[in-house]
């Protein structure tokens, strides 16, 4: 729980000639994650022979699932069965429906295309319905010539003048009260369109071959209702090749994945003519398995451990029970603790609930936090970050109670104030206080005290970790971090001794001799830099004052609702607004405080405490596995 889990590092040989079969056996078992890495005098990695054919494969049937996919009517995943390469190659190979597909999506898509420019010539027809006793295909001769278009009243005028001019002959026809108007007029050496256009004429693209507009209308719409029922048999063909090959075809997709994946594991692997040598992590727990998996090859492969230093970081399986499951989400969002430190996820745990607890403590607080928060980790129940915060809130109810208790807080009341409003109502309650509780109100002093008492005590167990952390690794590095502890061991008892007269001189003379040394410690160790980060200390224990300045503000505005906004008898009919009204009010303030708790809670775990000993740098363990 407090270190990752212990990993070994393996080197297994193996004949070429059964090189496959190993693959597939440790993919099965899942347990080792495979090391890429050159080797001296051996040749390069590369993919197993058969990956080519695979990935041809792979390509063709994810193309046909792409298009089957979208004319499914209904869903399909896969049987989990899981075919052999050369079978998922011979039944990919069979799979020979590519150009009936192509030929398909073709049809249609053109069918919709011709569908979409009929529309069009439709809503062209739609608009000289007024001339339906007028047969377009006769208008056209040696001599005449006619254009359609839209103009508008005020601009009729204007045209008419310019047809004048330009036109010797002509025909104007608009029917009353529209805008569409036929002209006919003498053909001649021009051109008359983009003269009349600039007049304020807008022609109207009649199709080719109309004849009067209710029978071409009539022609176009059949022609419409054809195009469309193709396109209709065209889906219900795709659909019924979707639904007789989309679930083959996942099952050829899964199964050509696997052997791609065990094909192109080789390319991290070292050959010689008729060997090949890889290296690997595993789970101690997980090496005899291991051992049994090669030792079923016989004289064919063989495992051996290799021994590690720490210039190798081997990867990470976090070892923390389920309940810490939302804490250790805390601790996978920022870098994961390399190999050889200590796992901080049982420390956020601890520290989160303290502090939260603290910022929020009420009693009647923590019980609704705990409602509300089993109601979020429901409708969240698959997100998984909003999970585990909402996890993160359940707890802290608990501890907010805890807390509430000690400092005496019932939704911003106190026992008297309670038990009063509670006999005002006609409830029975005791007279007072079963128990005298910690007024943050009243001890704001003694409260940031002892939150910074909190910071103290949080940073020297963070120093007290990375001294521990480092001591394998670096004892220099060890030796600052007991220098930190040093600081501050030595600071608290002078400043106790000396400024507050909590302890007798002798102790602050010792702090000061203390403070000194380890002064001179960190210099030796860290340099000038961790000299100049002195002061910094001072303020990360200040910061940890926030929880009390954060709590009280809490206080603060739970006293303001009761005050002004407490039901009591004397209020009447209007007692019936000024519950629902109360319970919000309050409600919005619980909601503030958990998300304040969770806020500052986490950077006082994130930036003051973890940074004192965490390097991170972690990889998570990646085992060759089937299930990922």
């Amino acid at each position: 729980m407090f270190r990752a889990a212990e990993m070994r590092k393996v080197r297994i040989f193996a004949l070429r000639a059964a090189l496959p079969e190993l693959i597939a056996a440790l993919h099965n078992e899942g347990i080792v994650e495979i090391k890429k890495g050159g080797f001296i005098g051996l040749e390069e990695g590369r993919p197993l022979e058969f990956f080519s054919v695979v990935s041809e494969q792979l390509v063709r049937m994810r193309a046909i699932n792409a298009v089957l996919g979208k004319h499914a009517t209904k869903k399909h995943g896969n049987s989990g069965k899981l075919l052999g390469a050369e079978e998922a190659v011979k039944q990919a190979r069979a799979m020979g429906i590519e150009d009936k597909l192509r030929g398909l999506v073709a049809e249609a898509s053109a069918k919709e295309s011709e569908m979409n420019r009929l529309k069009a010539q439709m809503a062209a027809i739609d608009r000289i319905i007024p001339f339906s006793g007028i047969d377009f295909s006769k208008l056209e001769t040696r001599s005449l010539a006619y254009m359609v278009g839209d103009v508008q009243a005020e601009k009729l005028p204007g045209l008419k003048a310019v047809l004048e001019k330009e036109l010797w002959e002509y025909d104007l026809i608009q029917p009353a009260g529209g805008k569409t108007a036929l002209l006919l007029y003498k053909k001649g050496d021009k051109n008359p369109a983009q003269t009349l256009s600039a007049a304020g004429f807008e022609p109207i693209e009649i199709p080719a071959g109309t004849t009067t507009p209710v029978q071409t209308r009539k022609v176009l719409e059949n022609a419409h209702a054809d195009a469309k029922a193709r396109v209709k048999e065209v889906g219900s063909e795709l659909a019924s090749m979707s639904d007789a090959n989309l679930a083959k075809v996942h099952d050829i997709i899964h199964s050509l994945d696997v052997e791609a994946e065990r094909a192109e594991v080789a390319s991290g692997f070292g050959f010689s003519r008729s060997m090949a040598v890889f290296e690997g992590w595993v789970l101690k727990t997980h090496v005899q398995k291991l051992i049994g998996v090669v030792g079923k090859f016989g004289d064919k492969a063989t495992m051996s451990e290799v021994q590690f230093g720490h210039e190798e970081q081997p990867p990470v399986v976090l070892d923390n029970p389920k309940s810490m499951g939302p804490f250790e989400f805390i601790t996978r969002s920022y870098s994961l603790p390399n190999y050889y430190e200590l796992d901080p996820t049982i420390f956020y745990a601890i520290g989160l609930m303290v502090i939260m607890g603290m910022i929020i403590g009420d009693v009647v607080y923590g019980i609704a936090t705990i409602l509300f928060s089993l109601w979020l980790i429901k409708k969240f129940e698959k997100s998984y970050m909003m999970s585990n915060v909402s996890r993160i809130w359940l707890y802290s109810g608990f501890s907010a109670m805890l807390f509430g208790l000690m400092f005496d807080e019932w939704a911003g009341f106190h026992q008297p104030e309670l038990f009063a409003m509670l006999r005002s109502w006609g409830i029975p309650a005791p007279q007072a206080a079963l128990w005298e509780g910690f007024n943050r109100m009243q001890n704001i002093q003694l409260l940031v005290a002892i939150t910074a008492g909190i910071g103290l005590v949080h940073l020297f167990l963070a120093f007290l970790i990375g001294a521990f952390s480092e001591w394998n690794h670096s004892k220099k590095h060890a030796a600052a971090k007991i220098a930190w502890i040093g600081i501050e061991t030595g600071g608290v008892l002078a400043l106790a001794a000396m400024s507050f007269g909590l302890l007798p001189a002798l102790y602050g003379t010792i702090g000061l001799a203390l403070l000194g040394i380890s002064v001179a410690a960190l210099a030796v160790t860290e340099g000038i830099t961790g000299v100049l980060e002195l002061p910094g200390l001072v303020g990360n224990i200040l910061s940890y004052a926030r929880i009390a300045a954060i709590g009280v503000a809490g206080v603060a505005l739970a006293e303001l609702i009761n005050q002004y906004f407490a039901p009591n008898p004397a209020m009447g009919i209007f007692v019936i607004l000024a519950i629902p009204l109360f319970l919000a009010l309050h409600f919005a303030n619980m909601v503030l405080a958990i998300f304040e708790a969770l806020i500052q809670g986490g950077r006082l775990n994130i930036i003051e405490f973890r940074s004192k000993f965490l390097h991170g740098g972690g990889r998570e363990f990646a085992p060759f596995s089937l299930t990922k």
